[in-house]
């Protein structure tokens, strides 16, 4: 209720801001949304004992679904000055102090839905008197003026978002702008509203304060905001920045320092900045190859490794010997994996040996049974380029002809076959588990009793 009365007032302020104003400009109270957004960030503890004491710091689940819905995934005004203000509160308010701040403003900004992709969906305003297109030329005078409206109308903070434009300014507004702390910048308020590159630098700016400070939040686990963070980057976060390459670092150090989960889901990321924002990343690959080791069947994020494996080993331009070590450690980890994971890895392998017939060797190499067996494969050699896994065979997965549950022993008979079928469709394999199993087991009907049942 506070925070419709609050929103309320805004309008009202804001709207008698712009009929006093000296140059009939449209204004945005921003000294009463500044104690708005503080609200919800902070949340600041209540004075009296409150039943809700346990969300004490913490944004509560009603009045932040009640804000996104309402203001923040509806009204482009109310979200720019969000996100802008959002950056100003992360630099002025130090995590050891406020150990929720990163955790609440995730809450909110991972449930923006509505972000504009074009500036034909810059049309909901919350202050009706900025919904009036702004004047696209303005006197040098009243552009000085601009900006100084632009400087967020406070002296104290020194975080711009505007430096996130990629264009440069003319000679001309450089000179003018050099007096005003030095930042060059074109754009009045109102035009900003109005322009959606103004609504990826406030974007940028924002995500790029946030993503340092997940890994310094204590009072939840660093792991879980940066995984949510991470859950929603390649859909909701790189295709609104302006410019996606700036998040690189910190996805990179995802990838390298933290590893596990997190890490798969940063090189998921990693592979959008290559394939979609011409990343250059070489090591990307001994990256993931190093991800496979004997924890990664038994994980619970195990059919999500897949999925994403699947997904980065699609090319048919990729080496032999890469796939290779791929598919030869997979098979080595199958040993000692659960059959849930086996029945995973049998169709995943017959994918990769359908699309590079040049691995097809892999499986009909016959060895001398006058000398002992010999496998070429290095396992403990980190770069899947010198394995010399292509040189290898794929016994393992033959030895799964004999394994105890019949689902991997049927299954393993694929490689026996021709390879006439067009692939499997993984979706159908990654979400076997010892459950699943045993009820395929007891719904099985038995075609022939077995004898011990029938002397008894």
């Amino acid at each position: 209720s506070a925070l419709d009365i609050l929103l309320s007032l805004l309008r009202h302020l804001s709207s008698s801001l712009s009929k006093v104003s000296s140059d009939g400009r449209p204004q945005f109270h921003d000294s009463h949304f500044k104690h708005i957004v503080r609200g919800l960030l902070i949340c600041p503890p209540s004075p009296r004992p409150s039943p809700d004491a346990a969300y004490e710091g913490k944004l509560m689940p009603d009045v932040r679904d009640h804000f996104v819905a309402t203001w923040l995934n509806v009204y482009d005004d109310v979200r720019w000055c969000f996100l802008r203000e959002a950056s100003s509160v992360l630099s002025r308010f130090p995590a050891a102090e406020y150990p929720n701040l990163a955790a609440n403003l995730l809450s909110l900004v991972d449930r923006l839905k509505t972000f504009p992709t074009e500036a034909s969906e810059l049309n909901a305003w919350w202050i009706s008197e900025l919904g009036e297109k702004p004047l696209s030329l303005r006197s040098e005078k009243s552009a000085a003026e601009d900006e100084e409206d632009l400087a967020i109308s406070d002296a104290e903070n020194e975080d711009d978002w505007r430096k996130f434009f990629d264009e440069q300014p003319k000679a001309k507004d450089m000179k003018r702008t050099t007096d005003i702390k030095g930042r060059v910048h074109q754009l009045s308020f109102h035009q900003s509203l109005h322009s959606l590159k103004a609504h990826r630098a406030v974007f940028t700016r924002m995500w790029l304060s946030l993503l340092p400070r997940l890994s310094l939040d204590t009072s939840v686990t660093s792991r879980s905001l940066t995984i949510r963070a991470l859950n929603i980057m390649h859909r909701g976060i790189l295709p609104h920045l302006t410019r996606p390459i700036l998040v690189m670092d910190w996805i990179s150090a995802c990838v390298d320092t933290v590893g596990g989960t997190v890490g798969l889901l940063a090189l998921n990321a990693l592979f959008i900045l290559m394939k979609d924002y011409n990343l250059d990343y070489p090591q990307f690959y001994t990256r993931l190859y190093a991800f496979l080791d004997k924890n990664v069947l038994h994980l619970k994020h195990r059919a999500r490794f897949f999925r994403l494996t699947e997904l980065f080993l699609s090319s048919t331009h990729l080496p032999a010997a890469l796939l290779a070590s791929f598919v030869k450690r997979l098979s080595r980890l199958s040993l000692s994996a659960p059959p849930a994971a086996i029945i995973i890895i049998i169709p995943f392998t017959y994918n990769i040996l359908k699309r590079h017939p040049a691995l097809m060797k892999m499986i009909h190499r016959a060895d001398d049974d006058s000398e002992p067996f010999n496998d070429t494969y290095i396992a403990d050699e980190v770069n899947p380029n010198v394995t010399n896994a292509i040189d290898s065979s794929l016994w393992e997965l033959l030895s799964h002809r004999n394994h105890y549950d019949a689902a991997v022993s049927t299954l393993a008979r694929i490689f026996e076959e021709a390879f006439t079928k067009p692939g499997y469709s993984m979706e159908d394999f990654l979400d076997h588990t010892y459950g699943t199993l045993l009820e395929t087991e007891f719904q099985r009907k038995i075609k022939k009793e077995p004898a011990l049942a029938t002397e008894l």
